[in-house]
């Protein structure tokens, strides 16, 4: 008689036990594999909370039409009916519109007879800019050499 008799045990119910052991490891397995998911899962979606909150407070402010309401007011006066306005190299049709607070714009006024008139500026609030569009700057009696009386 055997030691496995004597105590009861069979092959079968050592095989049984066996494949229960090995159960378990697999479920412990499977166990640590959905914590790792779980895991990643939750720092992705810290991250993307994140990068989602931080473009909302960097959003241009002229992307939506309740941000224009809050972006600092530009007014051009005197611009000539036939002229081109660009903002910042855009054209545009109006002469009062919103830019972001506190970026450098370049506005460029254009007339039909060619003169131009440009204005760099940095707005965190409303602004009115004259526009005086000249020919040339430099007086051309001056560029010629001739002598003014």
């Amino acid at each position: 008689m055997s030691v496995d008799d004597f105590l009861g045990y069979s092959e079968d119910q050592e095989d049984s036990e066996r494949k229960r052991g090995s159960l378990k490891t697999v479920g412990r397995v499977l166990d640590s594999r959905w914590m790792m998911a779980i895991a990643v899962l939750s720092v992705l979606a810290a991250i993307a909370w994140a990068l989602h909150k931080r473009n909302l407070a960097t959003a241009s402010t002229a992307s939506t039409p309740q941000a224009l309401d809050s972006a600092p007011k530009v007014e051009l006066l005197g611009v000539p009916a036939e002229a081109t306005v660009l903002l910042d190299g855009t054209p545009i049709e109006k002469t009062v519109f919103g830019v972001a607070a506190g970026s450098r714009h370049a506005v460029e006024v254009r007339d039909e007879t060619g003169g131009v008139w440009r204005q760099v500026f940095s707005a965190t609030g409303p602004i009115t800019l004259v526009v005086e569009i000249q020919e040339s700057f430099v007086d051309e009696s001056e560029a010629k050499g001739e002598a003014k009386p």
